[in-house]
């Protein structure tokens, strides 16, 4: 089975994103920030409250209940910032280019217009699924990302990566409503 399609920042994007929220040291990352700053904010607050700074002490413990709230909004998007960024560095030479996927008996097989690569599928880790994109997630540490709505048997191929899975056991991670958060 050989599957042709072009991917674009967006897809990239949303691999680096779902990675993210999978990723232990940057979910625990992301509460202590939220929970330093926010604390910071109450502490000066309680601090100038003690010393009779009214001013100041409403003025930190309004922003400690605003980062209490918004700072989860701000941090999500200052996130998809920093990885939009990345890509557009990292992966600006692969946007728009036609990549081909073959899945063969004992491996895939990955074309682009400037490289050629087998992955042994003993060296897959995990089959992870989002609405819109299948990552087949390498022990290695990369992703083959496969973009769903570009596909056109995408029944097949699921079945194929299905079948995959239970000959070498692979861990399936199916989250249709993941959103990133």
């Amino acid at each position: 089975m050989t599957l042709e399609y072009i991917l674009d920042e967006n897809d990239y994007l949303q691999h680096q994103l779902f990675t993210a929220s999978k990723t232990k040291g940057i979910k625990n990352q992301r509460l202590k920030t939220w929970i330093i700053i926010t604390i910071a904010f109450f502490c000066l607050g309680l601090l100038f409250l003690d010393k009779e700074e009214k001013f100041l002490a409403y003025y930190f413990l309004g922003f400690g209940i605003l980062s209490l709230v918004f700072y989860p909004f701000y941090q999500r998007n200052q996130y998809r910032k920093h990885y939009l960024k990345f890509i557009k560095n990292t992966y600006k030479n692969r946007f728009g280019e036609t990549s081909r996927v073959s899945f063969n008996e004992t491996f895939i097989q990955v074309n682009s217009s400037d490289s050629e690569s087998k992955i042994n599928y003993e060296a897959l880790e995990e089959v992870n699924e989002i609405r819109d994109y299948i990552f087949l997630k390498l022990k290695s540490g990369g992703s083959l990302i496969i973009a769903k709505n570009r596909i056109e048997n995408i029944e097949e191929v699921k079945e194929q990566i299905f079948k995959i899975s239970k000959k070498y056991n692979l861990k399936q991670n199916i989250e249709l409503n993941w959103k990133w958060r």
